[in-house]
């Protein structure tokens, strides 16, 4: 243990230079979601997923496009919040819960900033599934970019409904109860 120069009864306080921080990181990890989804959306708030901004800058080959709207340039964050598939897909999912007025809008560049929004809308009853469901959407919205992507799927939003409501049955089967609390029956 390193000791106050000044004085020596005191400990010194050593500060980890290489620490981050992290706003929500509260909503991220200590919600229910598997590790994968929880590693993928820790990457995308920091901007640090491989699509076509970061691959540019490698000088990698790349589409400039969005994969999914074809309209603006894409960003990881676009992807998230502004592209208007994924404002479908959000749309959908947060009506029933009475958060259609937490849907990103088009000129919304941050997903994080998107999240505490929704999040202030929340009972503190429901803010821990409310964010597995969230997690839970970004992870489906970023699995159906990387389908239209690597295997040439076309982009639809009722494929990226009809795999959200597949993966939200078994996320609340592996032991999402706060998720499964919320009571959200996914309709087509």
């Amino acid at each position: 243990m390193q000791v106050d120069a000044t004085n020596p009864n005191r400990p010194m306080k050593l500060f980890f230079c290489g620490a981050v921080t992290f706003k929500p990181w509260r909503r991220l990890w200590k919600t229910w979601a598997p590790g994968k989804c929880k590693m993928f959306l820790w990457l995308a708030i920091r901007n640090r997923c491989w699509i076509a901004d970061r691959i540019a800058k490698r000088g990698l080959s790349h589409l400039d496009k969005c994969p999914l709207c074809d309209q603006e340039d894409e960003t990881i964050q676009h992807l998230l919040t502004s592209c208007v598939v994924a404002r479908r897909v959000w749309l959908k999912l947060f009506t029933p819960l009475n958060l259609a007025d937490s849907v990103p809008q088009q000129n919304e560049l941050s997903f994080a900033d998107c999240w505490r929004k929704t999040m202030s809308r929340v009972s503190k009853k429901h803010k821990t599934g409310v964010n597995s469901l969230i997690i839970l959407g970004a992870w489906i919205i970023w699995k159906h970019r990387n389908a239209c992507v690597v295997e040439g799927a076309s982009p639809s939003v009722s494929m990226i409904w009809s795999e959200l409501k597949n993966e939200h049955s078994l996320w609340c089967m592996a032991g999402a109860k706060k998720l499964q609390g919320l009571g959200l029956v996914l309709a087509d």
